[in-house]
């Protein structure tokens, strides 16, 4: 398999963990970009480019999610202090 093709396979799982809220999952897909980009910049043969492209893509959901997923977080945290509160 291409990295290209492992890259878009990540992007597919991204958009999986995006519907489930999964800050983990979206971390760890990070981890692999990073592992499939670094392996891509020594194959001479890989389209580095493109690889590229995607990660960058890549970074910028996971930025705007991460912040996003934050602040879900701590609003479901203080919706669950006030309902005790009552």
């Amino acid at each position: 398999m291409s990295s290209a093709q492992t890259i878009t396979e990540v992007l597919d799982e991204a958009i999986r963990a995006l519907t489930l809220l999964d800050l983990n999952k979206l971390e760890h897909l990070e981890h692999r970009v990073d592992e499939i980009t670094a392996a891509a910049s020594v194959n001479p043969n890989g389209n580095l480019g493109t690889i590229l492209a995607k990660k960058h893509l890549f970074a910028m959901i996971l930025q705007n999610c991460r912040a996003n997923l934050n602040a879900l977080h701590r609003l479901h945290g203080s919706n669950t202090g006030d309902q005790w509160a009552h």
